[in-house]
């Protein structure tokens, strides 16, 4: 069952604008291991800016999808900490999302309980395609709730 969807687009020299403001905390919505792998990127393509924003485009994606899905009352919004949603790649290379805690409880907990039947089965996957051209990065995500 599909629970949400959500796409962003970033302007990639807006958001290094934003990146480069001094004092900004922007630069902490990204994990460690998201931080390594655009900074591994940027080594081939000059350009650490448009990895980081594609991540970014696909974590306002996910709150998209997540929010249309139906958070309840436990949407953070502006205090949300954007860490615990992080872009990784499983072993072929391909992008998705992975929640960290204490978001990954409230996702689940709204969801299960809306989607989940009596005994709460299943369990939502976040589908992910991001991409970048020019000044301009890209995501779209598509949220399932999957039972077994």
């Amino acid at each position: 069952m599909i629970l949400g969807i959500g796409v962003d687009v970033v302007d990639i020299p807006s958001f290094t604008e934003q990146l480069d403001l001094p004092g900004s905390k922007f630069a902490a919505s990204f994990s460690g291991a998201e931080r390594r792998e655009c900074n591994r990127l940027a080594k081939t393509s000059g350009n650490l800016a448009q990895h980081l924003a594609a991540r970014w485009a696909a974590k306002e994606a996910f709150y998209k999808a997540w929010t249309l899905a139906d958070a309840g009352d436990e949407i953070p919004g502006a205090q949300m900490d954007w860490a615990q949603i992080e872009v990784v790649k499983d072993r072929w290379g391909r992008p998705y999302i992975r929640l960290h805690e204490p978001l990954a409880s409230i996702v689940s907990g709204a969801l299960a309980g809306k989607y989940g039947g009596a005994d709460g089965a299943g369990h939502a996957v976040w589908q992910l395609s991001m991409s970048h051209d020019g000044p301009v990065a890209q995501a779209f995500v598509v949220g399932e709730w999957r039972i077994g």
